[in-house]
């Protein structure tokens, strides 16, 4: 991802954290991703997720959308998983409003200082 951008990230309260439903390996790229931001840093890791899986407007990955999510939700450790189709709109507006309730009860205590 790069030092400058994740460095960014650290100031962020709540991650989302895209899913491409139709890569060869969604939850393979998840854990990927997830051990990129620990190796960065382990307060990035530590980070609330809402994790989405996106495509679902395609038919092989709304074949495959239960376990996706299902397994996502085991390996993330939390519920915070929805499917979304960006090209069809499905489910983003449910996904805005569940992420602004989500960031807003997220404390501004646990971010880093900020590098002067």
């Amino acid at each position: 991802m790069g030092p400058a951008f994740l460095r960014h990230v650290q100031r962020c309260k709540v991650l989302l954290h895209v899913v491409d439903g139709s890569a060869d390996d969604p939850i393979g790229d998840f854990i990927t991703i997830n051990e990129e931001l620990e190796k960065h840093d382990p307060f990035l890791a530590k980070k609330p997720q809402v994790v989405v899986v996106n495509k679902v407007d395609i038919s092989e990955v709304k074949e495959m959308e239960e376990d996706i999510i299902a397994e996502l939700k085991r390996k993330a450790g939390h519920s915070r998983v929805l499917p979304i189709s960006a090209a069809t709109t499905e489910n983003v507006k449910e996904l805005m409003g569940r992420l602004k309730k989500f960031a807003s009860t997220q404390p501004d205590a646990d971010l880093p200082p900020l590098v002067e």
